[in-house]
């Protein structure tokens, strides 16, 4: 059975208008408008109609004359009654092979009404029409079997291959044909179950391959989005961090210096009003995705950060920062601004230096401080650091070694590895 092309579906579309009137119209916009699961849904459960129809078509082909009595042994009432029991050996196939369709589970019912038809239209095939009547007999039980076994797909080919040799042999009994055609029958039997089955189990692995690739684009979507809020996590610490440490750090500040009645308590006062805006200002681009960090602006901030908390600072840069690519100058930034928040925010230093050496191969961030906590790791701000250095290439270590506190960042000039 041919299958259209499949295209993987990220999100379950929008489900089609409900009411109104079905015009070919209406049908194109919902078919437009049903995703990738549905659509191969629909067309599986036509291809599958179209099968059911051939058993009851297969009855019909040996319709008596009226009124010329029986035609090919069996009479007007046995005919109706073989095609009354495929019809409904059809419908209870088919609401179960529907439900293996659309991943609805199997209830007992449902396997008791296929069952239970599936071996009336049996019983009928075998029990209707005298001697002469075995191509009736044959053709009711190929009726049968093309539309009984179609459910057996879902067992496999293990178990469906058995499945239709016996409905073979039991069709070359039952149908008692002379003993020259008796391989033929059990034959055609088989194949017809054979092929059933095995286009079931086809058209139902492709519904479940269909249904498992749109999971895959929704989880896929779903672990972007969350891959996108650990970053704006990340990018919110790295800004709001370092400028809540410097207003902790003046406003400690300004307090003691109003304590003493000093006038630099104003002017300290007003600092903290400008990184507070200056960081409201940077939040509010982190939310809109148009932040950019540079280098020399982080060297030039961590200084005058470090100078507000009263710690004498060098910066020294070592080559050209602009022979360096966009992308390690923007994660050497990013290791600035966090090194030199951790300085403030967790040690009481006398000195730090800061340094970035560009080099022929690589590019080197150190930021050196004493006076460091004993208990100071690595923290969060330090592990998100070194997330956004490895798609670079880069490495980040920490150490702290008496009281003094080291942190290395190394990049390859190519931005890769």
């Amino acid at each position: 059975m041919s299958v259209p092309d499949v295209q993987s579906s990220g999100a379950a579309a929008s489900p089609a208008p409900r009411g109104g009137r079905s015009t070919p119209a209406a049908l194109v916009r919902r078919w437009r408008a049903a995703d990738d699961v549905t659509r191969i849904e629909v067309y599986t459960r036509v291809s599958f109609a179209a099968i059911w129809l051939i058993g009851p078509f297969l009855v019909l082909s040996r319709r008596p004359e009226l009124g010329q009595g029986p035609a090919q042994g069996v009479g007007q009432g046995a005919w109706l009654l073989a095609l009354a029991v495929v019809l409904a050996q059809a419908v209870a196939t088919g609401v179960l092979v529907d439900r293996q369709i659309t991943g609805a589970p199997r209830t007992r019912r449902h396997l008791l009404a296929w069952l239970g038809t599936s071996a009336l239209a049996v019983a009928v095939g075998a029990g209707t029409g005298g001697p002469e009547a075995s191509g009736w007999r044959v053709v009711v039980l190929a009726a049968a079997a093309f539309v009984g076994t179609a459910p057996l797909g879902r067992a496999g080919p293990r178990r469906y291959l058995p499945a239709a040799l016996g409905a073979g042999l039991l069709a070359g009994v039952l149908a008692r044909p002379p003993a020259a055609s008796w391989g033929a029958v059990v034959a055609l039997v088989a194949v017809v179950a054979l092929f059933v089955a095995f286009t079931a189990q086809l058209s139902l692995w492709i519904c479940d391959v269909v249904r498992r690739l749109a999971r895959a684009e929704q989880d896929r979507a779903r672990l972007a989005v969350a891959e996108e809020r650990l970053r704006f996590a990340r990018d919110l610490h790295d800004v709001v961090g370092r400028d809540l440490s410097a207003i902790a750090v003046t406003s400690d500040l300004v307090a003691e210096l109003a304590r003493r009645g000093r006038p630099e308590a104003a002017e300290r006062a007003e600092e903290v009003r400008r990184v507070a805006q200056d960081s409201l200002r940077q939040v509010r681009e982190v939310v809109r995705g148009y932040r950019g960090v540079d280098l020399a602006a982080e060297l030039d901030g961590a200084a005058a950060l470090l100078r507000s908390a009263g710690v004498p600072c060098t910066v020294e840069v070592a080559g050209s920062l602009g022979e360096v690519p966009a992308d390690v100058r923007e994660a050497a930034a990013w290791v600035v601004r966090e090194g030199v928040t951790n300085v403030v925010r967790h040690a009481v230093p006398s000195r730090c230096r800061v340094s970035v050496t560009v080099g022929g191969q690589e590019v080197e961030v150190r930021v050196v401080n004493d006076g460091a906590n004993p208990g100071t790791g690595r923290g969060s701000g330090l592990e998100g650091l070194a997330e956004r250095l490895r798609p670079l290439g880069g490495e980040l270590s920490a150490t702290g070694r008496g009281g003094e506190f080291t942190l290395v960042a190394t990049l390859p000039r190519g931005g890769e590895r």
